[in-house]
């Protein structure tokens, strides 16, 4: 049981983490696309890809831990059919491992996306001091998360084979936080929600979305310190290109005059 625990432990910050921020990529995507910055936002997509196929690999260890016999065939099923795919088709195929090297590498596709959010921009050189702010502080606060919540890491074994590692939490060293810690995972423990689903999980997703949270307030930190250093960042062309439609009052007054007369 206390090994099931531990497993539950690992993966569940990782798929509520990886949700959430392909879900953000997905939406700056699409937004960089309207922006017809193709470029950007397809590096973006390929960002969304890779946090949703890390997503997924956690998803299919947490559903085999807890004995989720409807979802982990369900994700088997689904692993295999993509597994397929990209045996007999070349593009799947390349899709395929576009995905694998894109899961494996998010920080540095992250940093890729910048640069070419960079090479795209009209003032290169305030976009990169921009970016660069943001994503030192964004990492720091990611890191500063992972080693207080205990966020697990991904480690490498000399055959090429990779497994989810736990890492000690800092918050532990509080005897205040470690008590709430305790108390809240006990009580999720013996709970279910409408006496079916178990919520021995919940504890783990928190601290995934504590650490998308700490991510986010990270990059918004390193914008206020390049605004503050920079000046503010000049509108986007996508609010500068609205067009605003305004009224004519007095033409509108003389036609409810003549359409009286």
């Amino acid at each position: 049981m206390s090994a099931c625990i531990e497993k539950l432990a690992l993966f569940a910050p990782v798929v509520a983490s990886s949700s959430i921020f392909a879900a953000r990529r997905v939406g700056r995507g699409i937004d960089a696309m309207d922006d017809h910055h193709p470029l950007y936002g397809a590096a973006n997509m390929v960002i969304a890809g890779g946090q949703t196929l890390k997503g997924i690999r956690a998803a299919q260890g947490l559903t085999e831990t807890a004995h989720i016999t409807s979802a982990s065939d369900s994700i088997n099923a689904m692993s295999n059919a993509f597994k397929g795919l990209s045996e007999s088709s070349k593009f799947f195929k390349f899709f395929s491992k576009l995905l694998n090297f894109a899961s494996n590498n998010v920080n540095p596709l992250i940093c890729g996306a910048s640069a070419i959010k960079v090479i795209g921009s009209d003032d290169k050189a305030d976009t990169a001091s921009r970016e660069i702010l943001g994503l030192a502080t964004m990492f720091g606060f990611e890191n500063a998360a992972k080693r207080i919540l205990g966020m697990p890491y991904k480690g490498i074994h000399l055959d090429g084979t990779s497994e989810m590692v736990a890492r000690e939490a800092l918050y532990h060293k509080s005897p205040f936080i470690e008590k709430q810690v305790k108390a809240l995972e006990d009580y999720c423990r013996t709970k279910k929600l409408f006496n079916k689903i178990s919520l021995t999980s919940v504890p783990g997703v928190l601290k995934g979305i504590f650490f998308v949270c700490a991510s986010i307030a990270g990059y918004k930190i390193g914008g206020k310190i390049a605004s503050i250093l920079l000046g503010k960042e000049e509108n986007s062309t996508k609010n500068t290109n609205k067009k605003k439609i305004i009224m004519n009052d007095n033409l509108q007054r003389i036609s409810n005059i003549s359409e009286a007369a």
